[in-house]
């Protein structure tokens, strides 16, 4: 298969071990929550892994693998068990695999129709699950139409970020925005919500830059067409290349600050419920090594209000955010303010040079990717200028 980032990829590969693998002792999970005073669940079923992440994908995930023998019927086994432990009174559900529900390599065919058959059997009214946008097509969108009949449905996908060469230089994320498009445009003619999952702090950004792309990000994909966005901070997990960047100092978590200030400039969309996130708190999840926080004086009070305002969407939580200070939020403001002394592109280069030095030894390519970077930043500079940020 082709890889977004050859050198990030086989590093990704090199780090894995030393992390606990939930998928060798369950077959599923469950996380139970309220959002705009409904209940909802989220049931996430054991497959062989996202065959991406096999390939060492994605810098910062942790989804992890299940046994490659695991069968559709052990799938269905599992949705079905999971469905059992949850609560009668759920308004809506988000039933997925540990990568693409519509990609037959991890979910085959009889696994999705089977999971489809359990889904239409509850009284649940609305669904979701998540894919790859390359797997968003309108025969196998229809079929989960036909299984589900006029229940609302909903798809995440993985945008992360609008920019090619963030998703390809600081997150190993391989997307064609083309392609991302045209999903977007499959669900639309199948009246699917298409929801697009937007991360908050990729490798190599500072604080400012992380905010700009999450800005540019939900821009573009409500430009062509996506209902909403969810903004996913991201966390540091152990056996990822994030996290062997994070030893030596080259990544940090984003703050929370910085999650409140993308909420904040992002105001109307927000108030109307076009903008969700998730991930603001680590949820209990294995391996997490380091998460957005901000300081442990105003921790506890920052994560209830984020709380409060995600179970009921009042934004009067977030104004008060905005206007809560702390000794923490007047360093993040520092921070902001602070001029890089370096480059996205150059402070990339530092680190890919550590990686090929240390890590992927001798990596035979560098001279030729240092290159492609450079001239692949070189293409996009000016063809989408930043939003201006209203001053913090």
């Amino acid at each position: 298969m082709q890889l977004a980032n050859p050198l990030l990829s086989e590093a990704a590969l090199l780090v894995l071990g030393g992390r606990k693998n939930y998928w060798d002792i369950h077959t599923y999970a469950i996380r139970l929550s309220k959002h705009r005073g409904k209940a909802e669940g989220g049931l996430w079923f054991r497959t062989r892994g996202c065959r991406f992440q096999r390939f060492g994908s994605c810098v910062m995930c942790d989804y992890g693998f299940g046994p490659r023998e695991t069968s559709f019927q052990d799938m269905i086994d599992s949705v079905g068990l999971g469905m059992a432990a949850l609560p009668g009174d759920l308004y809506h559900l988000l039933v997925s695999p540990i990568g693409s529900f519509l990609d037959v390599w991890e979910v085959p065919l009889a696994a999705r129709i089977g999971i489809l058959e359990l889904m239409a059997k509850t009284s649940i009214e609305t669904f979701a699950f998540e894919t790859r946008v390359e797997t968003i097509t309108d025969d196998a969108i229809a079929q989960c139409r036909s299984h589900l009949g006029n229940r609302g449905l909903k798809v995440y996908f993985g945008l992360e970020s609008s920019n090619p060469w963030v998703a390809r230089y600081c997150m190993n994320k391989m997307i064609s925005l083309e392609v991302c498009e045209n999903a977007i445009q499959t669900l639309t003619r199948q009246e699917v919500i298409a929801s697009a999952n937007v991360l908050l702090g990729a490798p190599f950004l500072t604080q400012l830059e992380a905010i700009t792309n999450v800005l540019e990000s939900v821009g573009w994909a409500f430009a062509k067409g996506a209902d909403e966005c969810n903004l996913f901070p991201i966390h540091v997990k152990q056996g990822t290349l994030l996290h062997w960047l994070y030893e030596r100092d080259l990544y940090l978590p984003p703050s929370l600050w910085s999650l409140i200030e993308a909420l904040r400039l992002l105001g109307e969309e927000v108030v109307c419920g076009k903008i969700k996130f998730s991930w603001y708190k680590p949820y209990g999840s294995v391996n997490v090594i380091s998460s957005p926080t901000t300081c442990s004086i105003c921790e506890s009070d920052v994560v209830s209000y984020l709380d409060r305002f995600y179970e009921t969407n009042e934004y009067g939580w977030i104004e008060k955010l905005t206007t809560f200070e702390c000794s923490c939020k007047d360093l993040w403001r520092e921070e902001i303010g602070l001029q890089p002394s370096s480059s996205i592109l150059e402070r990339a280069i530092g680190a890919y040079e550590l990686i090929g030095s240390q890590l992927v030894k001798g990596y035979p390519a560098m001279e030729v990717l240092r290159e492609r970077m450079r001239e692949d930043a070189a293409a996009l500079a000016g063809t989408a200028p930043a939003p201006e940020l209203p001053t913090i």
